[in-house]
Parts: C-alpha cells; sequence; structure tokens
C-alpha cells in the first residue's frame, strides 16, 4: 500500500504558458469590445424611453379630448323622456305614495 507522504503533490490539470497567455488576451479583447457596445446601449435606452413616453403622452390626450367631447355632447342633450315627463307632474303625496307601493308576487307558471 502506499503512504500518503510518497504521493507526488501537483495540480491535477497542467496549463501551458502559451494556452493562458491566449485566454488572457481573448478575455480582454472581448471585455473592451463590450465595453465599447455598453456606451451604445444608453443611447437605444434613452431613444426607447423616449418613444415610450410619446406613445403614453399621445394617448392621454387622445383620451382627454374624447372625454371632454363625450361630456359636451352629454351635457347639450336637454330633451325629456315619457317617464321623466310623468315624475315631474306628481304631486308630493304622490311621489311618497310611489315609495310605498308594493308589488304583489308574481305566480309563476310551469
Amino acid at each position: 500500500m502506499k503512504e500518503v507522504q510518497n504521493i507526488g503533490k501537483r495540480m491535477p490539470y497542467a496549463e501551458s504558458e502559451d494556452y493562458l497567455n491566449r485566454l488572457i488576451s481573448q478575455a480582454t479583447e472581448q471585455a473592451i469590445s463590450q465595453g465599447q457596445k455598453a456606451k451604445t446601449r444608453p443611447l437605444r435606452t434613452w431613444i426607447a424611453a423616449a418613444a415610450a413616453a410619446l406613445v403614453l403622452i399621445a394617448g392621454l390626450t387622445i383620451t382627454y379630448f374624447h372625454t371632454n367631447n363625450a361630456e359636451e355632447q352629454i351635457a347639450e342633450q336637454t330633451t325629456t323622456g315619457p317617464i321623466d315627463q310623468f315624475l315631474n307632474n306628481l304631486t308630493d303625496d304622490e311621489a311618497q305614495q310611489l315609495a310605498y307601493y308594493e308589488i304583489e308576487d308574481i305566480p309563476e307558471y310551469y
């Protein structure tokens, strides 16, 4: 059986200096290229935010003017219907009697 002291201590994987230098240079080049892309990203973000704000403002403006036009149309309608005429012609006593008026149960036929 082998003794623990006689086992050689070395790294399980061996990398050559050439491999390490290539790895470092590739990582450096990739970091530099990503840094240049990061500078253009805020510009795209600002453009997208401005477009979203423009769409939001346009939607709110259209909704505001559409709501105002609907209110004007409702305010212009002054004709009264037959139910309004009937209720306007009631006396106070008749109006109180309406509150106490009950409809008897309507029989159901099967």
